[in-house]
């Protein structure tokens, strides 16, 4: 990886800027123990969750699917979906951390799986994006990591050259899709490791 070379920090968002929530979300609607495992399991670790970011059906029938995952927790399911504000939470490190990323010269973009639902009832968990050069989040344009589309689209939107950037996830296999049109990775395992990464990829000094 050539540190002159990357002009772009892209990044994935939830789980990376900001906080993923879910069990204490949960625990704020009453459910713990196996009540909050069942509606995680029929809801956020079902595979209709993904047609939240994709955005190809109403919100009213992705919960029918959810309802179909387990009838017999329908009415905590509805609850919990009711309101979904908490799911995700604004994590304080990531405006420094971008606005140093800019101060070095670089664009920093985004490339999410999010829905609009979690847009909406999560807003303030998205505080940082005014200070963001772009982006794409996959509601808007019915893709989603780790399809390469996804990444090319985003390339294409902005000019971007592949290998000037470097994509920051939580998930290894989004990072496939990264470096299938040509980006340079990073896995995010916490603040503190992946902005040292960053630095040293950058060529940031203190």
């Amino acid at each position: 990886m050539e540190k002159k070379k990357i002009d772009t920090v892209v990044f994935d968002i939830g789980g990376v800027l900001v906080e993923l929530g879910r069990f204490r979300f949960l625990a704020k609607k009453g459910f713990t123990g196996e009540k909050a495992n069942r509606v995680m399991n029929a809801t956020m670790l079902s595979k209709d969750w993904v047609q939240m970011d994709l955005n190809n059906l109403p919100e009213e029938k992705i919960l029918e699917r959810f309802i179909r995952n387990d009838p017999e927790m329908e009415a905590e399911i509805r609850h919990m979906f009711g309101d979904l504000h908490g799911i995700v939470e604004p994590r304080e490190s990531s405006l420094p951390w971008l606005r140093r990323i800019k101060e070095s010269g670089r664009r920093i973009m985004y490339l999410s799986n999010y829905s609009h639902k979690i847009m909406r009832e999560c807003a303030d968990a998205l505080y940082f994006l005014p200070e963001m050069d772009g982006g794409l989040f996959s509601c808007d344009v019915h893709m989603v990591k780790p399809d390469p589309a996804f990444f090319r689209l985003l390339l294409e939107k902005y000019q971007l050259d592949p290998a000037r950037c470097v994509f920051i996830d939580d998930i290894e296999t989004n990072l496939e899709g990264a470096r299938a049109v040509g980006m340079h990775t990073i896995l995010f395992e916490n603040p503190a490791q992946a902005e040292a990464q960053l630095d040293r990829v950058l060529g940031i000094v203190g």
